[in-house]
């Protein structure tokens, strides 16, 4: 019969080791070294257990996007995701110009990062990290990127003045790293838009204002939402193009190009950029010159020539 020292180790044993082992160590010194051996090799199985079972997900998480980080080139980095990442991404995937370049997304995810259509996923590559922290911009090939896009990040409670500090903390930071990088940034308050101006960010939109003008155009303009809808989407229907001044075109008025660019390319001409980035919407009076860009509503880019 065993007595209640032996049973204990007989437990112990059975244990660690999941049966009794033969020639069990009659020694105190013997048996810890004997349990402290089962317990390292229990250690190391769940340690290789644990690793091939994260690559194995990273695998999976990665199969169908066959990118690799050092391999981004002239690629989108979004910051930050929200509810309007997937439709930016869609978008792009609609666009010409945009359909082939991958896009780098990062943020802070809780967990695995989101699930996103299949036919989007294939451009994408996900870095779970602060976008505001140096090395994570780095990573994600900010000094090869030809846009940089900064969504409004609320996750963790985050009130909306912080959502916004965070915004231009990214955005000045993607300027600094990158003066080429064409960055637009999303704001929640315009007043903080001065930072972004100060600091040569190209562009920032205050999401919450654009959805309050469309309501109000919706109610006394009855049926301009269907406009809108189409005009703001690449998805279907017409929408917006700037295209370049053809050197034939300078000197020649706003209201002749407008009617050739309808009788001869099915598309409407609204404004005129200048060099200098003065935005002209239907001006009375302007004659166009060198280096002038087009604004037009056209079902696909038209292909004006030199």
């Amino acid at each position: 019969a065993f007595g209640f020292q032996d049973a204990f180790w007989f437990s112990v044993y059975s244990l660690f080791a999941g049966e009794p082992i033969p020639n069990a160590p009659r020694t105190l010194a013997g048996k810890f070294v004997s349990v402290f051996v089962m317990f390292m090799g229990l250690t190391i199985f769940a340690m290789f257990t644990g690793t091939v079972s994260a690559f194995m997900v990273e695998r999976l998480r990665m199969e169908g996007t066959g990118m690799q980080w050092d391999e981004l080139f002239n690629h989108v980095i979004i910051c930050g995701w929200n509810n309007k990442a997937e439709i930016i991404i869609r978008e792009f995937r609609a666009s010409r110009g945009f359909s082939e370049k991958a896009v780098a997304v990062i943020s802070q995810f809780e967990g695995e990062p989101p699930q996103v259509a299949a036919d989007l996923r294939k451009q994408m590559i996900f870095l779970n990290d602060d976008f505001t922290r140096i090395p994570a911009l780095e990573q994600a090939g900010v000094h090869r990127a030809s846009t940089c896009i900064i969504l409004s990040d609320r996750h963790g409670g985050r009130s909306e003045q912080d959502a916004d500090a965070r915004t231009i903390l990214a955005a000045l930071t993607v300027e600094k790293l990158n003066p080429a990088v064409y960055t637009c940034a999303e704001l929640l308050n315009r007043s903080y838009g001065t930072h972004l101006q100060v600091g040569n960010v190209n562009d920032f939109v205050v999401s919450g204002e654009y959805g309050a003008y469309l309501l109000a155009h919706a109610c006394m303009n009855k049926g301009m939402i269907g406009v809108f809808s189409e005009l703001m989407t690449y998805q279907h229907g017409n929408g917006f193009f700037r295209v370049p001044l053809p050197a034939s075109w300078v000197d020649r008025p706003f209201v002749d190009v407008l009617t050739e660019l309808k009788q001869r390319h099915e598309a409407i001409l609204v404004a005129a950029e200048t060099p200098q980035g003065r935005m002209l919407v239907n001006p009375r009076d302007h004659h166009f010159s060198a280096g002038d860009q087009l604004i037009i509503i056209a079902e696909r880019e038209p292909q004006l020539g030199s």
